[in-house]
This record gives structure tokens, sequence and C-alpha cells, in this order.
């Protein structure tokens, strides 16, 4: 982990609500695994006060640069837009938190993820495509647009099911569509990130045929170092639920086994 003032190489337009922004940050890159995240500050300003965290959406094949999928939801991101533009230097400390596991004798995986959520996943696609892993996309938004990144997962071969609130198709909801899968398909691992409504299903999956499954949690973090505790999430410590605890989840995830995952 370090703090680098890495320069803006673009700062653009992705899809629907989301942008993307890509920086030069070879040091961070080449540490980075699929799941953490990187903590932005906006340079010379006290506004916002605190950095904001942001899963990796992708690195670049030499690793030396990483990639930033964000929504404008307030001051914070509408200072990204505007002042990240190429020339400009990003304030970011990185790589921080747990990032997503792949079993090493892994063949195949499903992917799922919704809204920004799905923001968490491409790296990991690309990380099983290296180790010829084949990856199944479920991803799903609240509008066809807002559906990120189908054409990263596509690129690696695997199917790529989607599904958008506002457009109707013959499924009610993406996971009908992994329900449908998982039955002729042996996954060996799945991973989640994007709604609790997911975990549950997935959690809920992946014990029925016995197989690891992750979600990468998507809480308000402040310091990004587990000094603050402002991204407390209850916890299961085991997997029937019968013993409870607390975790930060910049410092022990943002990445659980979704079995721990209370309250889904």
């Amino acid at each position: 982990m370090e703090q680098t003032d890495a320069p803006v190489v673009s700062n653009t337009h992705l899809t629907g609500e989301y942008w993307l922004l890509e920086v030069e940050a070879p040091s961070v890159a080449a540490a980075l695994e699929p799941g953490q995240f990187v903590n932005i500050r906006i340079r010379d300003s006290l506004a916002p006060f605190l950095r904001r965290p942001f899963s990796v959406y992708r690195v670049n094949p030499e690793k030396t640069r990483l990639q930033v999928a964000y929504k404008i939801l307030g001051n914070g991101t509408r200072l990204m837009k505007e002042t990240l533009q190429p020339g400009a230097l990003c304030d970011l400390i990185g790589p921080l938190g747990k990032g997503f596991e792949l079993p090493e004798d892994a063949k195949t995986i499903a992917l799922v993820g919704r809204g920004i959520g799905i923001a968490a996943l491409p790296m990991l696609a690309d990380l099983a495509a290296a180790r010829g892993v084949t990856s199944h996309a479920f991803l799903s938004a609240r509008s066809r647009d807002n559906l990120v990144g189908a054409e990263i997962f596509a690129s690696h071969g695997g199917q790529v099911f989607t599904h958008a609130d506002d457009t109707p198709d013959d499924v009610a909801l993406v996971t009908d569509h992994l329900l449908r899968m998982a039955e002729s398909t042996a996954f060996d691992a799945m991973y989640v990130c994007g709604s609790n409504r997911l975990i549950r299903q997935v959690d809920k999956l992946a014990r029925a045929h016995g197989i690891p499954a992750q979600s990468a949690m998507e809480q308000h973090m402040a310091c990004g170092f587990g000094d603050c505790h402002g991204c407390i999430i209850e916890v299961n410590l085991d997997r029937d639920g019968e013993s409870r605890g607390y975790r930060e989840v910049c410092h022990h995830g943002p990445v659980f086994n979704t079995w721990e995952v209370a309250n889904a």
C-alpha cells in the first residue's frame, strides 16, 4: 500500500450514469488483486474532507495503469468528474483491503453483479481468463444503459446474462438465469457484488452445491484502514450464524465469504 499522485490518463463517460477514470500508477497497479480498492482524495481541496473508496475496475496488461468506474452521487464524485482530467494528478492510496480468492483448481465460476457493484468483478474475470478458468456473468441494473462491462465478460468467452428492471424479458431476476444454468453446469465458485438479495441467492445456491462463494461489500468508508470504525457490519462467525460479531469492511473486507454476511 502506498499514497501516490497518479497522473490522469482519461476520465470519460462509460455508460448510463457511470464514468471511467484511468490513472498511471504502476506501483499500485502491480500490487492490486481483484476485489481490492483504492481511496481517492481531491487534491488541494477540503471538499470532500474524507477520501472516497472505489473498487478497481481493471488494470492494464502491463500493470502500470488502473481504472475506477464511478457514479456521480455527490460533491466528491462531481469534483472527480470536473477536476480529474488528463494532465491532472489523482491523490490515491492503495491497494487496500482483502480481495477475492480464486481456487487453484477452479475450472468454471459465476460472477453476479448489480449496478455499480458490477465494477468490482472485471478484474476477477481477467484473472480467471489468464488462469484458463471459464467465467459466466450474470448482470443486472435498473435500466439497460446502466449495465456495466458486459463486453469485458463476453470477451473472455463465457456466457453473459443480463437483466434490466425497465426491460421486460423472460425472467423476473438475473439470478433466475443463474439458477437455470446451475442445473447443468458445475460451478467451482461464485462471486457477487451489488445487493443483499443477490448475496442471499448466491449464498443459498453455493451452500446447496457445496462450493465457496464470496461477496464484495459496498459500505461507506472513511479512513480505509480500520482506524475510524465507520464501516462496521455484523458478521456470522460460523456457517450456521449461531455466533456473531462485527468487522470493519475496509480492514477485514471488502471481500467476505457470503456465509459471513449477516442479515443479507
